[in-house]
């Protein structure tokens, strides 16, 4: 406001407006409508990354609910029961791999916020995590990776609360799925 009073003031009428900033456009990779909606998910994401361990012990304590079976492929969880293990389990390693896979999630919102009208350091990131699974997690399977979704989304809706609606579980199931898209990419190529 300040800077059209000042334009205002000034008699010389020479002086152009200020511009509108465009709103900036959104690589179609992310499967998101517009950079505006991606705007809505990374703010919602600031919610979730101020929970952090919160929300990644809760997402891991939900896969591992879900999919006991899966704790052998986690050298780190050794002493944890898969099938029992909550959000407040104090135990280094089940901490250390929740960690690891929220900042997945978080370093890609982060480079899509960096250049939003080209993801590609995003999809590198993600295909570079999909590459590493094949060759370091001996006997996963593809749906493994699909089957930390639901997970997702419960965490997701645990940090939002009250402000997790119909529309941020839209925009975050298509974020998902961008990253489900690179990861299984990087893991069969």
């Amino acid at each position: 406001m300040a800077v059209f009073k000042k334009l205002r003031k000034n008699k010389d009428k020479s002086l152009p407006l200020p511009e509108p900033e465009a709103v900036k456009p959104l690589d179609k990779r992310v499967g998101i409508e517009s950079y505006r909606d991606f705007f809505t998910l990374k703010n919602w994401w600031k919610s979730v990354d101020r929970k952090r361990v919160e929300a990644s012990t809760y997402m891991f304590s939900k896969y591992l609910n879900d999919f006991p079976e899966n704790k052998d492929l986690y050298p780190k969880l050794k002493n944890v029961k898969a099938a029992t293990v909550d959000m407040n389990c104090s135990d280094p390693g089940f901490e250390a791999v929740a960690a690891q896979y929220l900042k997945v999630f978080d370093d890609v919102i982060t480079a899509v916020e960096e250049k939003p009208g080209d993801v590609q350091t995003a999809c590198d990131r993600l295909v570079a995590v999909g590459k590493m699974h094949r060759q370091k997690v001996s006997g996963m399977n593809v749906s493994m990776f699909q089957n930390m979704e639901e997970p997702f989304i419960l965490m997701v809706k645990h940090v939002l609360q009250d402000r997790f609606n119909e529309k941020a579980e839209m925009l975050y199931r298509k974020f998902f799925q961008f990253c489900l898209k690179y990861l299984l990419e990087g893991f069969n190529g």
